[in-house]
């Protein structure tokens, strides 16, 4: 049986699943549950959910970490390509989860130094004007 291409018709294969499809899929297979994926990302749940649903998209930080915790490549995780990896489970990617937290603090504080430089400088010229 021969398939009929249509005008129009990008491709002829099954419809590939949405990010959020994606997102839930690697998430039910590894094992997690909405939120505590949503608190190991520093998100609210409504937030983590939004993007299961495709209501919204993570911003690529996120997206980074989310595709760490699931075991699988960012790539993967828009397009459906790249290394898909072996899934994690939430008993054995409790280190990856430990790295992620703790690069997201050192981020955090990062910008928080950035801020406080900017305060600082602004009351140097403040003293050096008196």
């Amino acid at each position: 049986m021969s398939k009929k291409i249509e005008k129009n018709v990008i491709s002829t294969t099954k419809p590939e699943m949405t990010l959020g499809g994606r997102i839930t899929q690697l998430r039910i297979d590894g094992g997690y549950d909405s939120y505590d994926l949503s608190k190991q990302l520093g998100v609210k749940l409504e937030t983590y959910e939004s993007w299961e649903l495709d209501r919204s998209e993570p911003r690529i930080n996120k997206l980074v970490a989310l595709a760490a915790i699931l075991g699988v490549s960012p790539t993967y995780l828009l397009a459906e390509e790249g290394h898909k990896g072996i899934r994690k489970t939430k008993k054995n990617s409790s280190h990856h989860i430990k790295v992620i937290t703790l690069q997201q603090k050192v981020l955090f504080l990062e910008e928080q130094l950035k801020e406080n430089l900017k305060q600082l400088k602004k009351i140097s010229r403040d003293i050096n004007n008196l």
